[in-house]
């Protein structure tokens, strides 16, 4: 159905007059794909839908306007053109032939994705999933309309590359978001310039989120694969995982800080690419080293999380000494000049805190020595044998428990005293880490004490709350008691179509859902699938109180004969 408006199609500004937009160039006589929906259809009795901005595998996007609030948007419609079609100004969507089982299947897929990622919609820097909803024989999704332009503009009209000074303000933030989105359980797989936007605030977006078939080769449907962005297992049937992303957020920074595009992944096999410092001497050469292991063509010796990466390239470089050589913190070899230097630098400074520390035990030996004089003038006269005896004694008892101790070296100068106090600083755990990823990252430094606890706020297996604030000093294997999001007290149902019963119950165990299962015979399903449940997709279902799903799965029969048909029902009709 279309709708009467007076928006522009091109840009949902109000447009009351003919010919071109003033403002973006659009006309209604603008010629149009035939596949895809036609401007001012009217969907869910809702949105307002506008000119197409882009297609890929997954489906098409369209500007829209939302009649409710008043706003734009921007939709996303499920149409894969391998798998279906449309006629010329109709809506509904036609699967091909022998296709529906798996058209079902990835439309479920792209349902699920957007799902979660509504409700990620706090987050602020990723476009936000604002509805999703079932019209025309597919699936849409409704987002946040992003005022802004992509990363790879912004590089264009910034002579092609940032410093990283500008890095260093910029990118935090949607590292941070990034690494809540794997905690979460979605992969992006398609990080690159193009999918990254600057909004009008100066802050950082990522859109471009698909299912996992559009971001490999070898699917069923178009996959869309950004050249140099993409890691070597997008191209193989190799697992996708976190690294994944971590490859593709540091091909984005290469190209930000170098200005030049990092070389595809399955080109780089029979050769080597150019580090980051080696194209743009201005990039350090800590933080080129971690973007190349980010970048790593073995996913097994790749930065494996987005927290790892984050800790590594803004982590200060620091210079420790190793076996007689002074070396960076990530194990590189420092020139000789900048060896001298450090080696001058530490020299003095051991000199300065000796110094310091031997004029802080002069002045409290005398500080002594004053103290127990004028307490022996003022004292009472005793025997000189019993003063003597005592106050040599006392005097001696006193200098040795305040005498500092030193480690001599070769130069004649001491070294700080020992530190015997194995302390480490609280991380902020809450909201940051999932459960699992926290253990992992704490490993022997602390001890966590879980808590599961139904949350509507945070995703499963988020931490929420914990027992000792973030930044205090504690000893090292400190107890910290914290609380985990067992997830949403109520979630919807699942969709079960064209899925097994294996896989389904699968999917109803991540959501915390109880179910039993009961087999009905149904002929029209495949054996095993599941036919129906006792709620439908999308109903809410009270995990916290236990609420419990009957999951009916196809069992096949043999029809029993009837016996009014082919005589033989052995009546009197049936003689011969």
């Amino acid at each position: 159905m279309l709708k009467e408006t007076s928006l522009c199609m091109g840009c949902m500004n109000d447009k009351t007059y003919d010919g071109p937009c003033k403002l973006c160039g659009y006309s209604d006589l603008d010629p149009c794909i035939p596949t895809y929906l036609t401007p001012k259809t009217f969907l869910n009795e809702r949105y307002i839908i506008g000119r197409l901005l882009s297609y890929n595998g997954e489906g098409a996007i369209y500007i829209g306007y939302d009649t409710v609030t008043g706003t734009k948007v921007t939709v996303k419609e499920f149409m894969p053109d391998t798998l279906c079609t449309r006629k010329k100004g109709e809506t509904e969507v036609v699967v091909n032939a022998n296709n529906s089982p798996l058209y079902k299947t990835y439309m479920s897929e792209f349902a699920d994705l957007n799902r979660s990622l509504m409700k990620l919609r706090g987050m602020a820097h990723i476009q936000a999933v604002l509805d999703v909803f079932y019209a025309n024989n597919t699936c849409y999704a409704v987002l946040e309309f992003i005022s802004g332009i992509s990363l790879k503009t912004y590089l264009a009209n910034s002579s092609g590359g940032l410093m990283w000074e500008q890095v260093k303000e910029l990118f935090p933030p949607i590292l941070t978001t990034i690494s809540l989105v794997h905690a979460a359980g979605i992969i992006h797989r398609g990080i690159s310039p193009q999918t990254i936007f600057v909004t009008d605030k100066m802050e950082l977006k990522l859109a471009g989120f698909c299912i996992s078939a559009a971001r490999t080769t070898n699917t069923e449907i178009a996959c869309e694969i950004f050249s140099g962005y993409a890691a070597p297992e997008q191209y193989s049937n190799e697992l996708n995982g976190t690294w994944t992303d971590v490859y593709g957020i540091s091909a984005t920074l290469y190209k930000v800080l170098t200005g030049a595009n990092p070389t595809e992944a399955i080109a780089r096999t029979g050769g080597a690419m150019l580090e980051p410092m080696m194209v743009n001497r201005n990039v350090p050469q800590n933080v080129s080293k971690v973007i190349m292991a980010g970048m790593r063509l073995s996913n097994d010796s790749r930065i494996r999380t987005i927290t790892e990466f984050v800790d590594k390239l803004f982590a200060p470089p620091r210079y420790v000494p190793q076996n007689g050589a002074v070396r960076a913190e990530n194990g590189m070899p420092v020139s000789k000049r900048e060896q001298q230097r450090l080696r001058k630098q530490q020299k003095e400074r051991l000199k300065f805190l000796s110094v310091l520390v031997l004029a802080g035990a002069v002045l409290i030996t005398f500080a002594i020595a004053f103290a127990l004089t004028l307490s022996g003038a003022c004292a009472p006269k005793t025997p000189i044998e019993s003063d003597s005896s005592t106050s040599t004694t006392s005097s001696t008892n006193s200098f040795s428990s305040y005498t500092p101790s030193y480690e001599s070296i070769d130069d004649g100068s001491y070294s700080e005293p020992q530190q015997v106090v194995d302390t480490i600083i609280v991380p902020d755990f809450r909201e940051n880490y999932k459960y699992d990823n926290a253990v992992a990252m704490a490993q022997d430094r602390f001890t966590l004490v879980p808590t599961y606890e139904y949350n509507d706020k945070y995703v499963s297996g988020l931490i929420f709350e914990q027992s000792i604030e973030p930044g205090t000093a504690v000893p090292k294997g400190t107890e910290i008691k914290v609380k985990v999001s067992k997830g949403s007290s109520v979630v919807p149902l699942p969709e079960y179509l064209m899925l097994t019963q294996e896989d389904y119950v699968e999917e109803l165990a991540k959501l915390n859902i109880k179910y039993s299962v009961k087999t009905e015979k149904n002929n029209e399903f495949m054996e095993g699938y599941v036919v129906r449940c006792s709620k439908e997709p999308g109903d809410p279902v009270d995990v916290e109180h236990g609420e419990t799903i009957i999951v009916y799965v196809a069992e096949h029969y043999v029809p029993e004969p009837d016996p009014d048909v082919g005589g033989i029902s052995g009546g009197e009709d049936s003689e011969v």
